[in-house]
């Protein structure tokens, strides 16, 4: 009998939604621990997001464009981004469209919220924990605690159709779950701002939001561990496979 799979010691929405997008490619990231190499959309995430940290860091009467515009400047230089981009974004041309690219996402926070008013209580928050048993993993880009709370995430892709949106909040959904059994306040509210186009989008967090993200949550882990023990990781084919960093070795294009 073949030995069981050991599955990962925590998991996170992101890798839950791996497993439930192919089960495959869950495999080779978090079983095998086969990198995957970073794209240019993922690079310029990072990147939005480590200027985004310094700058909610700062004191609210000091978050005005000119700031934001040196705290680009200062990360590409302070965290060698340039070297960081360069294996992936090649050429000066190329290079100085990513940055443009950057900067018009970083810009476009003045257009979903006023910076010097938000309370920015908890920057790159990490929750650890379990949630009905299952360890959980992962990192909140702004956890606003006061006369509401609040999650908010920020994304630098594109933006969707308002009527395919709400499946976008299922990772706000698990952070929120996580926070209650942690112990911490429970949200008032979620907030996805997507800053390619300028566009916020916010829901209530509500009961039904947490029994729904545990039976998800529980859900995939028990399909995980079956798949573990099976060694059965279906391979699903779609239009997202195009972009999979692991296509060359998946069965399904061999």
């Amino acid at each position: 009998m073949t030995e069981a799979l050991a599955p990962p010691p925590h998991l996170s929405p992101s890798s839950m939604g791996t497993f439930n997008q192919c089960p495959q490619k869950f495999k080779y990231s978090k079983i095998d621990l086969i990198p995957d190499q970073p794209t240019e959309a993922t690079l310029m995430g990072n990147f939005v997001h480590e200027v985004l940290e310094y700058f909610y860091a700062m004191p609210p009467e000091e978050r005005v464009i000119g700031a934001l515009k040196n705290l680009a400047s200062y990360t590409w230089q302070h965290s060698n981004w340039l070297e960081r981009v360069d294996p992936f974004v090649s050429g000066d041309e190329n290079i100085l469209m990513f940055r443009w690219k950057s900067w018009w996402c970083l810009e476009n926070i003045f257009k979903v919220e006023q910076p010097e008013d938000v309370d920015a209580t908890h920057i790159e928050y990490e929750l650890n924990g379990e949630l009905a048993g299952v360890t959980l993993k992962g990192f909140i880009d702004r956890f606003t605690v006061g006369d509401s709370v609040v999650i908010s995430d920020y994304k630098t892709g594109k933006t969707p159709h308002a009527r395919w949106v709400d499946d976008k909040f299922l990772q706000l959904r698990i952070y929120g779950s996580l926070a209650i059994a942690l112990g911490l306040p429970a949200p008032d509210s979620l907030q996805l701002l997507y800053l390619k186009d300028g566009t916020k989008f916010e829901v209530p967090f509500t009961d039904s939001d947490v029994s729904d993200t545990i039976t998800y949550v529980t859900n995939t882990k028990n399909a995980i561990d079956e798949a573990c023990q099976t060694h059965e990781f279906e391979t699903r084919r779609t239009r997202l496979c195009d972009w999979c960093a692991y296509k060359t070795i998946c069965p399904a294009w061999r």
